[in-house]
């Protein structure tokens, strides 16, 4: 059975992705950007939503 955590890591993985893929192919950003963007999505919205998730179940 799979956690709510990797449940959650693994929807934004999946849509990082989705999008760094896609602003490659259809926009003209940079690298950088790209990378940015895949990091925020793969990496820090993940932990933001899992906190918010874990605080309201503490409560």
């Amino acid at each position: 059975m799979v956690s709510r955590e990797n449940a959650v890591i693994l929807l934004f993985m999946a849509a990082g992705l989705t999008l760094a893929y896609g602003g490659r192919v259809v926009t003209s950003l940079s690298d950088t950007v790209l990378i940015g963007v895949l990091i925020f999505v793969g990496v820090v919205a993940p932990q933001l939503v899992i906190g918010s998730l874990d605080a309201q179940v503490s409560e």
